[in-house]
């Protein structure tokens, strides 16, 4: 089983999230590092949307490129009114222009990204527009499989840990980690296993 070693530590050291890791069953986080560019351009695209409109919005985008998504270059030679005809809204247009322009120039190099820790990480991504410390940790989690990403903003974590572990309101950020320092040097494997539990 994908993270079995893992697993068996999270159980040992949490019962309760033992508990949800077998209702829900084997993982199925696979992620995918083929593209980061265009995985950066999807969160961007998703921001403050619906699942259904950011799935529509992100098919016209893509069909502006033949139906996938553009390099940096492809993106910056296409004119902000194509761009804005498909549902991208102004400030989606210059958030996705500024990351294909530092794309481009170097600022943002993939590659190197890849080698460094967690938070370094982190502070080159949120220098682009539109991209903050949330968009960053769900890179971190989707596109370079880092294990221990725990993203404290997300309002589903917050509410999964308030249901699974019986709060009267929404956890401080002290008992959302709290929590989390349980869960070293597998908070991503604890997270997915949380947004399961919500969506189920």
């Amino acid at each position: 089983m994908r993270y079995e070693r893992e697993l068996r530590q999270l159980k040992q050291t949490d019962p309760t999230l033992g508990a949800l890791i077998e209702q829900h069953g084997a993982c199925t986080l696979v992620p995918d590092a083929s593209d980061p560019f265009a995985s950066l351009c999807q969160s961007i695209l998703h921001q403050q949307l619906s699942g259904k409109a950011a799935a529509t919005i992100t098919a016209r985008f893509q069909a502006l490129y033949r139906g996938a998504f553009p390099n940096p270059e492809a993106l910056l030679a296409t004119d902000d009114g194509g761009l804005r005809g498909v549902g991208i809204s102004g400030n989606k247009v210059l958030a996705l222009r500024d990351l294909a322009h530092k794309a481009r120039e170097g600022q943002l190099n993939f590659a190197a990204l890849g080698q460094q820790n967690d938070e370094g990480v982190i502070q080159r991504l949120i220098q682009v527009r539109g991209i903050g410390r949330w968009t960053a940790e769900m890179f971190l989690i989707f596109t370079l499989g880092r294990l221990d990403v725990f993203p404290v903003a997300d309002l589903g974590i917050q509410k999964a840990i308030q249901r699974v572990y019986g709060y009267r309101q929404l956890p401080a950020e002290r008992t959302m980690h709290r929590h989390g320092n349980k869960w070293k040097p597998h908070r991503t494997l604890a997270t997915w296993y949380l947004w399961k539990h919500m969506d189920t």
